[in-house]
């Protein structure tokens, strides 16, 4: 893979795209932006138009989701309040425990990522590490699901494939909450990929079935609580 160049056309056709995102989007949604960047896990990195940086930290926590964690604090305060207003030294360690947890996670959550000369470079939990654009295989933005009590939550990370070996490869995530939206698009715009086609096809396969199948789980369970309930009702009609 080439180093960065100085390639104009390419690099102005980016920053073109860049400003009608800026200029159309006043409201970018995390799907928008995924839709915009590269978010093929099979893909490698063939070249850098420029030098690129992203910044996770708490000012672009606060911008995009400042309104939601306020209402979220003021709900949690007046519920910890009303409990432990009785008991002014639990409230204290229970307020004190809050912001520890709030601080623990934005330095965790704290990084950099950026695009240099001979490599990528990144920051997270106090430690930088550098990646070689010859041992780069790629970068790609993925959308994972978890679920919290039953109800599916998606979120969406940065995934960073390094080739250290035939039998190894090291892979890093990095969240986006604390991102900024227009940066994360710019910086994928500043390289481009190769999608490995077959590797891809068989993930999409893979990932077809894999929905058909929860699609299936679905229905089957649709079904019998539908049997299920007209049991019941058949059940309770004759026990009367």
């Amino acid at each position: 893979m080439n180093n960065i160049n100085n390639n104009d056309s390419k690099s102005n056709e980016k920053k073109s795209d860049v400003k009608n995102v800026n200029s159309k989007q006043t409201k970018l949604t995390w799907k928008k932006v995924y839709q915009k960047c590269n978010h093929l896990k099979f893909s490698q990195v063939t070249n850098v138009f420029k030098k690129a940086k992203i910044n996770s930290n708490v000012i672009n926590l606060l911008k995009n989701y400042g309104t939601i964690i306020l209402i979220g604090l003021i709900i949690i305060l007046t519920i910890l309040i009303i409990t432990f207003w009785n008991n002014l030294s639990i409230l204290l360690c229970a307020l004190l425990l809050l912001f520890a947890l709030c601080a623990f996670a934005i330095v965790y959550g704290s990084y950099y990522i950026k695009l240099d000369e001979d490599g990528v470079k990144f920051k997270v939990n106090f430690q930088e590490n550098s990646i070689p654009y010859n041992k780069l295989i790629g970068i790609y933005l993925t959308k994972m699901k978890k679920r919290f009590f039953f109800i599916p939550i998606y979120y969406y990370a940065i995934q960073i494939t390094e080739y250290v070996d035939k039998e190894k490869m090291n892979i890093y995530s990095f969240p986006t909450i604390m991102l900024n939206k227009k940066e994360l698009i710019n910086f994928f715009n500043s390289f481009e990929v190769k999608i490995i086609k077959d590797e891809e096809e068989e993930e999409q396969k893979k990932e077809e079935e894999r929905k058909n199948f929860h699609k299936a789980i679905g229905i089957v369970i649709g079904i019998l609580l539908i049997i299920l309930f007209v049991i019941s009702l058949i059940l309770y009609a004759f026990s009367k």
